[in-house]
């Protein structure tokens, strides 16, 4: 695949204010990676992870103090101001707040980047017609943003973005003003303007449905460092970094906590298994699952019951975790979690002393 942008070693740095004043402060810190021309990548974190300084890197907005930064084959080093509004005229933006003309018709929001760009009236007037169509929105050519929901301000924005046939979107917690199901519309939408016009779509969320709903590739961002960046799946389900496991468990949030755990120790004898449901890497989808019945169907003196997880799609293939409690003679259970251990990645927590015995076993 070819890159559209480029990261090498890129740093971001600002100066230090009040108390800091003097000490510079570090928004992203030896960034490398490539973001393939036609796919969509998402980049997650938490707050303050750097990911907003990254955008603004992307559209040019702002430099890089330290690295390389190409972006549609040009190197933003060195560039002048001129350049770089050529550049920006290749890149759509999409915002969290929309970011419309409160005193401007939906029609002369759309139009608005198409008079900078110095399109003569008939044909802007035929593009916005055609944008507003395809964003679903065309019999709300003449109200004004505030006549229109947030999904439709959004929508709004999207035709806007697209205007001007941009080579790369970027949409900014594009999402996080929404609610779920005009969120799931707005993503659909974004896909289809990937897969119809091969734009370039650069997702920065902290949301990790809006990741394996729609995205190809996520960079996993904290403090200004990457920690990880390739396929959605690869990424989710083998995540190499210790903090880029805490962040996926903690959205996805398929393995009981602690206070949990011990509150199905209490309902439940036997003991608690935790496994990782995943496609092995090069296998058909869903083998992991079919494995793992196959094995606990092998042993059928040990019962076993789902009491608690969840699987989702990510990249239309599953993943997740599932926590099973095992009943039966130690050494069959002990045999099942062995063999699990095998095909998949295992979490077990021992059955809870039995009520009513004392250290040693005997009744109290």
């Amino acid at each position: 695949m070819t890159s559209i942008v480029s990261f090498r070693d890129v740093s971001k740095s600002y100066p230090g204010r009040g108390a800091a004043k003097g000490k510079p402060v570090h928004a992203l810190r030896d960034v490398t990676f490539d973001i393939e021309k036609g796919s969509i990548t998402g980049v997650i974190g938490y707050s303050g992870a750097g990911k907003s300084t990254l955008v603004r890197l992307i559209n040019a907005l702002e430099k890089p103090t330290g690295g390389a930064l190409t972006v549609s084959g040009r190197e933003l080093t060195g560039m002048g101001e001129k350049q770089l509004r050529g550049l920006r005229g290749g890149i759509g933006m999409i915002f969290q707040q929309f970011n419309l003309f409160n005193s401007r018709s939906v029609a002369k929001n759309v139009e608005y980047p198409l008079i900078v760009a110095g399109w003569p009236k008939a044909k802007r007037a035929e593009r916005v017609a055609e944008l507003l169509e395809f964003v679903g929105i065309a019999e709300k050519a003449r109200q004004y943003p505030s006549q229109l929901s947030g999904g439709q301000k959004q929508r709004v924005g999207i035709a806007r973005a697209l205007a001007t046939n941009p080579e790369i979107l970027l949409a900014d917690e594009a999402t996080s003003a929404l609610d779920p199901e005009t969120t799931t519309e707005v993503l659909a939408l974004l896909k289809r303007v990937n897969l119809e016009f091969g734009t370039t779509i650069v997702v920065i969320t902290h949301e990790m449905h809006v990741v394996r709903s729609i995205c190809d590739h996520v960079a996993v961002m904290e403090l200004g460092s990457l920690l990880e960046h390739g396929p959605v799946y690869d990424v989710f389900a083998y995540p190499r970094n210790p903090a880029t496991q805490k962040f996926i468990s903690s959205t996805i949030a398929d393995k009981p906590s602690a206070d949990t755990v011990a509150r199905l120790q209490q309902l439940h004898p036997g003991r608690l298994v935790s496994i990782t449901i995943s496609e092995a890497p090069g296998v058909g989808a869903g083998s992991n699952q079919r494995d793992i019945s196959a094995l606990l169907a092998s042993r059928p003196a040990v019962h076993d019951s789902v009491v608690y997880g969840s699987v989702t799609e990510i990249a239309q293939r599953p993943f997740g975790s599932l926590t099973y409690v095992l009943e039966g003679p130690d050494e069959d259970v002990d045999a099942v979690i062995e063999g699990l251990s095998k095909i998949t990645t295992v979490q077990q927590w021992p059955a809870p002393a039995a009520a009513g015995t004392d250290d040693e076993g005997g009744r109290r």
